[in-house]
């Protein structure tokens, strides 16, 4: 006989490989939005999407976020930091406690957004950027899917620590 709905263990289960489908849902689209930037947009050549306000600006980024470098060896640096730093967050997926979901996305977009830029440090030997903000000439540091998903997953998860421990003061 066919089961629809299945044993509360059962749901919970395909509830949480549906969590680890997010890192690689945010890795796909990373890596789609990469492809098509190298191949569609000039290297530094910017492309208005909404004014000056909203710009599509190809970059490559042999430094860590936002353009941070410690030299000579900062594309081999931050590969190994970001591979140890995923390893971690992977960890921290898989050993999350089941019923909280924003945790589990959280770390899923963060997993994802820090596998794409690591499939560009080894492909490459650095990252892709292309998008950038700003209002009257001053623009915040160029990005891209990858780091957008972790930022969104980092403020997720803060959100979860201190609405967690906001409940406990109670």
């Amino acid at each position: 006989m066919y089961r629809v709905s299945g044993t509360r263990r059962e749901r919970k289960e395909r509830l949480r490989r549906t969590y680890l489908l997010v890192p690689l849902a945010v890795l796909l689209l990373d890596q789609l939005t990469k492809v098509w930037v190298r191949a569609e947009l000039t290297l530094n050549q910017p492309v208005r999407v909404v004014g000056d306000n909203v710009r599509l600006l190809y970059i490559q980024n042999e430094g860590a976020a936002f353009g941070l470098s410690v030299g000579q060896y900062s594309s081999v640096v931050f590969l190994v930091l970001a591979s140890l730093a995923s390893l971690l967050v992977l960890y921290l997926l898989l050993t999350s406690p089941k019923g909280d979901r924003m945790q589990q996305l959280a770390l899923g977009l963060i997993l994802g957004g820090a596998l794409g830029n690591i499939v560009d440090r080894v492909r490459f030997e650095r990252v892709v950027d292309f998008i950038q903000v700003g209002v009257a000439g001053h623009y915040w540091p160029i990005f891209n899917v990858a780091d957008s998903a972790v930022t969104v997953g980092a403020a997720l998860l803060a959100y979860t620590y201190l609405r967690r421990s906001h409940a406990r003061a109670e």
